[in-house]
């Protein structure tokens, strides 16, 4: 018996999800950040500079 090539399944070159630069987070957030960022345009941009501002004072980068 000949065996035919499967159609269905497997492996496939560009399938899947693709490769990200980033780490999402999830934080639980009190009452006054909360109010704060509900002002701002872009909480992930207001947030990435926050950390990046904090980092460089406490000298982390």
């Amino acid at each position: 018996m000949e065996e035919s090539a499967k159609k269905r399944g497997g492996r496939r070159p560009g399938a899947g999800r693709k490769k990200s630069t980033v780490k999402r987070y999830g934080f639980n957030a009190p009452a006054t950040v909360h109010a704060v960022l509900q002002q701002v345009d872009s909480i992930t941009d207001f947030i990435c500079e926050a950390v990046l501002k904090h980092g460089q004072d406490k000298g982390l980068c």
